[in-house]
């Protein structure tokens, strides 16, 4: 992956920018981050205001991959895990660690946009989550509850308030999370390198990490004009982990998500649309999920069972979607379309990986990488650090590769029928 595609709204729009040169010759570091998205640069800072010297490789260019294409909703939650379930799953003591992370790292995330003064366009004024069904609101109402009683700026609303906050009648209620907002991603994947670099960490972009060799004192990170010498070595790769740490790249599923914004909506109309300038994103598992940019644009997306002619396609079917929710939509162009890989895993929750010789890694953002990595960013400082296992927010596990991944990562898309079909029943509380 190149770079961002010029008909990515964000490039256009980002007053961030950032360049640095390719690694050449030797270089020496206390850690290598490998992958230049948010998680790697979150974990560079992290260690480099730890006092660690931080050299990190990107592939191609800051932000080329998913942190610089994603729909840029900033929401302090899980996909499919609330706090309960969380807590079954990780438990007591580990699972409360993890929420205690994951309920900060929405705060991280504008924190640092404000101490670095990044230029992102950050709105904070909450996130929103529409049920589409009425058993949704009332799943929306617990998960509300739940949130709250961890202090979380967490409220439900009924579907009289909703409609206030969405500017629809279309959604039988839903659950708002103040903490949550959106960005730029792509602009602020270049301030975070700037802020990185800034620190003192080393940035080199087309510079891919192509082997890693074991060293008597740690390790030696090759790239096609260059190599450095460290102790430990952190993997933040998402969708784009390859054979470099044999076996993460079949940890998870790579999934391709497509977004799309319309013209300038005219001010009016803009107005009416998410007029607290929220973001939004429902109950469905096929979501639906908007918010606007700074100059009144609305942004959506969306996923295909099969992607071929999927710029074609798509524009067709995220209009009629909005188009049921705002009638005003119905027929509106899509001159703005880009996408970027994510990475899955089966049970929709982030892995953490540390070996005993100094290897680092986490994946599984599951579509929630803004605030997630920014998070996981502090969990890999603590990793790198020798922070003890029961002690991390995260617990390591070894790399689990997906049975028959071949096969699972080629047809994962068709799982998107079996999802449409659940979208549309009623669930029962």
């Amino acid at each position: 992956m190149a770079g961002v595609p010029p008909s990515a709204l964000y490039a256009r729009l980002a007053r961030e920018a950032f360049a640095a040169p390719a690694l050449e010759g030797a270089a020496e570091a206390d850690v290598v981050v490998v992958g230049g998205g948010i998680g790697g640069l979150a974990a560079a800072l992290a260690l480099r205001r730890a006092g660690l010297s931080v050299l990190l490789l990107e592939a191609a260019t800051i932000g080329a991959g998913a942190s610089g294409r994603n729909n840029g909703q900033v929401i302090p939650t899980l996909t499919r895990h609330d706090p309960e379930a969380v807590l079954r799953v990780m438990g007591e003591g580990r699972g409360e660690r993890f929420l205690a992370m994951l309920q900060a790292s929405a705060d991280l995330l504008f924190e640092t946009v404000a101490r670095y003064a990044i230029d992102c366009d950050a709105v904070r004024t909450g996130w929103i989550q529409p049920a589409h069904t009425p058993g949704r609101a009332r799943l929306a109402e617990r998960r509300a509850a739940q949130w709250a009683r961890r202090g979380a700026p967490a409220t439900y609303l009924d579907a009289i308030a909703m409609h206030e906050h969405l500017g629809s009648p279309a959604y039988a209620g839903g659950w708002r999370h103040a903490g949550g907002g959106h960005i730029n991603p792509l602009a602020f994947t270049r301030g975070l390198a700037r802020a990185a670099q800034q620190e003192g960490v080393r940035i080199h972009e087309h510079s891919r990490a192509l082997r890693l060799a074991r060293e008597a004192d740690g390790w030696r990170v090759s790239t096609p004009q260059g190599a450095v010498r460290c102790r430990k070595v952190v993997v933040v790769t998402a969708a784009h982990a390859d054979s470099l740490w044999p076996g993460l790249a079949r940890t998870v599923v790579p999934v391709t998500s497509y977004q799309l914004a319309t013209e300038i909506l005219p001010p009016a109309l803009a107005a009416r649309i998410l007029p607290g300038d929220e973001a939004a994103s429902d109950t469905r598992y096929d979501l639906r999920y908007f918010h606007k940019d700074r100059e009144g644009r609305l942004i959506s997306g969306g996923a295909l069972a099969i992607q071929a002619f999927a710029r074609q396609r798509l524009p067709a079917v995220v209009r009629a979607r909005l188009g049921a929710v705002f009638p005003e939509l119905a027929a509106i162009a899509f001159p703005f379309f880009w996408g970027g890989r994510i990475a899955m895993t089966t049970d929709r929750l982030p892995r953490l990986h540390r070996t005993p010789d100094g290897l680092v890694g986490w994946t599984g953002c599951n579509g929630r990488g803004l605030a997630l990595a920014m998070g996981m960013g502090e969990v890999m400082r603590d990793a790198a650090l020798g922070v003890p296992d029961e002690q991390l927010a995260l617990a390591p596990t070894p790399l689990a590769p997906i049975p028959l991944h071949g096969l699972v990562r080629r047809t994962a898309r068709l799982a998107l029928l079996h999802y449409r079909r659940k979208d549309r029943a009623e669930i029962r509380l």
